[in-house]
């Protein structure tokens, strides 16, 4: 096939210490790594995605301006199953990619760099890459900070900023409330402590200079 000239972001995790996990809990990952899949999609129909063994997965996202949302959806859903549950995740953006009809048979740029970043975590669990210099250089060690920051959070705190992440418009704390049928003050207090501000607008950023990069 022809290589497709115009950017896309590849995520690629893995589950932690998955061997650990009761066959109960690994039907329960699995659901959720499928259901994630499904909320991308509705992102971008043109979005697709692979699991392997269960405990390893990819997405090919088009938009790759929701890269970094979709990444910490994968981090987040996960996380929230409860404390034996966390990835590790690699992601990047960049051009030339040879999509075929399965997502494990595609090759490109994107692909290698996201793969190759997996493979080289170790203390970390995420890291991003791009062939624009300026970009990975740009987010590096915002990123180091985000890793930090979402490692330390509890399985509850993330069950509670998972309804802002799915959704594209802006939700707010009392529609928030009522979706997980909690007080206010306790769905403000946990989105504050969870450091969710910061991390929209983190957010935010990233998807201002994507959109802004000369190959878009």
């Amino acid at each position: 096939m022809e290589p497709n000239y115009k950017p896309i972001a590849v995520i690629s995790g893995d589950i932690v210490n998955s061997t650990k996990l009761s066959t109960t809990q690994f039907e329960q990952l699995l659901k959720r790594i499928k259901d994630i899949q499904q909320w991308i999609t509705e992102g971008n129909s043109s979005n697709a995605h692979s699991i392997k063994r269960g405990d390893e997965f990819q997405t090919v996202a088009h938009d790759i301006e929701n890269a970094l949302r979709y990444t910490i959806l994968y981090r987040i859903g996960i996380k929230a199953l409860g404390k034996e549950f966390d990835s590790r995740i690699s992601f990047a953006i960049a051009s030339n990619a040879d999509l075929r009809g399965s997502v494990s048979e595609s090759m490109g740029e994107a692909f290698t760099l996201s793969g190759r970043g997996l493979k080289a975590l170790k203390s970390q669990r995420l890291l991003f890459n791009s062939d624009s210099v300026e970009l990975t250089e740009h987010f590096g060690l915002l990123f180091k900070y985000l890793d930090r920051q979402l490692t330390d959070l509890t399985s509850r705190q993330c069950e509670v900023m998972l309804p802002m992440l799915r959704t594209y418009e802006v939700l707010s704390i009392g529609e928030l409330a009522e979706k997980l049928d909690i007080a206010t003050a306790t769905a403000s207090k946990s989105l504050k402590a969870s450091g969710w501000p910061l991390i929209s607008e983190l957010n935010s950023r990233f998807i201002n200079q994507v959109r802004g990069l000369k190959y878009v």
